[in-house]
């Protein structure tokens, strides 16, 4: 019977020392878990503040874009660079 007692000792132990590794592992793969989701939520706050700044300068673009759009600034480049008139109106060349 001691042989029987000594073996039953030895899988007390072996299941013991099982469940110790076994929650150490798990222990580890929750911090591992831990760090990638903070890691995570660090990049998701950069993406998100890089989303911002996008959508203000899409913002600004679109302004930029309706004034290059619009009479005014065509009417001053065409008179500026292009040396054009508008309609109705009289040029005076002066002497050189």
């Amino acid at each position: 019977m001691q042989i029987h007692a000594e073996n039953r000792e030895k899988v007390k132990i072996i299941v013991v020392a099982s469940c110790v590794v076994f929650a150490i592992l798990m222990i580890v793969a929750l911090i591992v878990s831990l760090v990638g989701l903070a890691s995570a939520n660090q990049r998701k706050s950069r993406l998100e503040r890089q989303l911002r700044e996008i959508n203000a300068q899409i913002e600004r673009n679109s302004s930029d874009i309706a004034y290059y759009q619009s009479s005014d600034y065509i009417e001053m480049m065409a008179r500026e660079y292009l040396n054009m008139k508008g309609e109705g109106e009289i040029v005076f060349i002066g002497k050189k």
